[in-house]
């Protein structure tokens, strides 16, 4: 089991439940994360992403969202490309971050490699008007075609 794994999981019981404290859950998340738990750390951006039982904080959000997509993908971190497509929404978008196309093409690539349909469509989105990457328009196309596929399949 990986380290942090245990108060990250009693942090999931606990917020799964009809009335739970949210100061507790993010407790458990917080050392959790500070045994270098991946999956806990994309759980609390989360919460700040969303506003979700804490205030939105899009740079908190950011910097844990780094912190779960630091050394790919492992093992029971299922999570891991829904990580790298916020990453890449962030650096899209600026949130949390300076605005920069070219690291949000490359988030929105690694999250598309780990098999995440809409990074594909992003990356699709990219190539048509040239954000982070050259525009292409016949590159654009035939990942449209190839995402068609993999949903339909």
């Amino acid at each position: 089991m990986p380290k942090g794994d245990k108060s990250y999981y009693k942090a999931l019981r606990l917020s799964r439940q009809d009335s739970y404290s949210s100061k507790e859950v993010s407790q458990l998340l917080e050392m959790s994360i500070l045994q270098g738990n991946r999956k806990a750390s994309y759980a609390l951006a989360s919460w700040y992403l969303n506003g979700f039982n804490v205030r939105k904080n899009y740079k908190k959000a950011f910097n844990l969202l780094q912190k779960a997509v630091q050394g790919g993908p492992e093992k029971g971190f299922d999570m891991y490309k829904d990580a790298l497509l916020d990453v890449a929404v962030c650096y899209e978008l600026g949130n949390g971050t300076d605005k920069d196309p070219q690291k949000a093409f490359c988030y929105y690539l690694l999250a598309a490699k780990n098999w995440d349909l809409q990074a594909l469509k992003e990356l699709s989105r990219c190539f048509f008007w040239g954000i982070g990457v050259a525009k292409d328009r016949k590159i654009s196309s035939l990942i449209d075609e190839y995402s068609q596929c993999k949903t339909t399949s």
